[in-house]
């Protein structure tokens, strides 16, 4: 096997692993600025519409993982970068979905209220 075969197989497996990965996005937002879950999840589809942030106590984090995840682990990450933002689980709503916001496509995956 010659050099170029050896560095063409690894750039043809660094393509597959890419092509393997999934996006999702963490929503999170304050209970001082959500009365529901609902409420929450409608903000961020206005947003995705007009742009225009009115409660800025909220956040979200656009993320690839695995395909091949299972959702407890893409809810873990998605929890490690808005903990890693100086957010926690007290007084918040969050929840994953699957693509982006600007993705009409996008699916709810997880969902959990108040905690602590």
């Amino acid at each position: 096997m010659t050099i170029h075969t050896r560095m063409f197989d690894k750039l043809r497996k660094t393509k597959e692993k890419v092509a393997q990965m999934k996006a999702y996005t963490f929503l999170i937002g304050s209970t001082d600025d959500f009365e529901s879950m609902d409420e929450m999840l409608d903000h961020f589809e206005e947003l995705s519409i007009s742009n225009d942030s009115s409660i800025c106590n909220c956040a979200s984090y656009e993320f690839k993982a695995p395909a091949g995840c299972d959702k407890d682990t893409v809810i873990m990450i998605g929890r490690g970068i808005a903990f890693s933002n100086d957010w926690c689980m007290d007084d918040t709503y969050s929840c994953v979905v699957d693509g982006g916001l600007e993705d009409k496509t996008s699916s709810q995956t997880q969902m959990h209220d108040l905690w602590g």
